[in-house]
């Protein structure tokens, strides 16, 4: 049985979107080392992938869902949605759509959404990082499910609102960044699937 669960979880699918998992959320902990458009324009291309390859997942039933673990705190969700809120500064709020059959536009802000989508995603990897084949499979089984029910409209939506804040003329600041020493300013995801991989499977 163990061995059907590997042939699941280190599949090319899987480890390309583990991967890129973990490159959004590196991507949001830099946050304070991209200027306001930087950090725009490259969530705008992250996020489109990001969504894609989610899809890309196998349909897994879980062994056990209550094993499943959470390891981001109210402190670290708190963090990342306060260091976006302060990167998006006035652009960070916006009307969302959750469901668009219906008229039920309400204000939200980005930087909860990115938040959310991290909490989600940094859960997924910790399972992936430090499970068994079987808690893997679930930790599978979870993100989709979550993909599918929450935070999937909730990047659209974020999609939306960047492309908007990208091509509707919006005044982005370019000199807000911090200068944070790294080996590639370039993101994997922009390197190259195969740098992406190597990434995360090496830390």
């Amino acid at each position: 049985m163990s061995d059907d669960f590997e042939k699941i979880v280190y599949s090319d699918e899987v480890i390309t979107f583990t991967a890129l998992a973990n490159e959004y959320c590196k991507f949001i902990d830099y946050v304070a080392s991209f200027s306001q458009k930087d950090f725009v324009d490259k969530a705008h291309r992250l996020l489109p992938l990001l969504y894609v390859k989610t899809l890309s997942l196998p349909e897994v039933e879980p062994v056990d869902s209550d094993m499943i673990e959470k390891t981001v705190t109210q402190e670290e969700w708190d963090e990342v949605h306060n260091a976006v809120e302060k990167k998006l500064a006035r652009f960070d709020h916006y009307k969302e759509t959750l469901d668009p059959l219906r008229n039920s536009d309400e204000m939200t802000s980005l930087s909860e959404g990115f938040a959310d989508i991290f909490q989600d995603l940094k859960d997924y990897l910790s399972l992936m990082q430090m499970g068994s084949p079987e808690m893997m499979n679930d930790a599978i089984w979870e993100c989709a499910r979550n993909f599918r029910e929450y935070w999937g409209q909730r990047l659209l939506n974020i999609v939306r609102v960047l492309h908007h804040l990208i091509y509707g003329g919006a005044n982005l600041s370019q000199d807000d960044a911090l200068i944070i020493e790294r080996e590639d300013d370039r993101p994997s995801w922009e390197r190259g699937a195969n740098n992406m991989q190597e990434d995360f499977w090496n830390e």
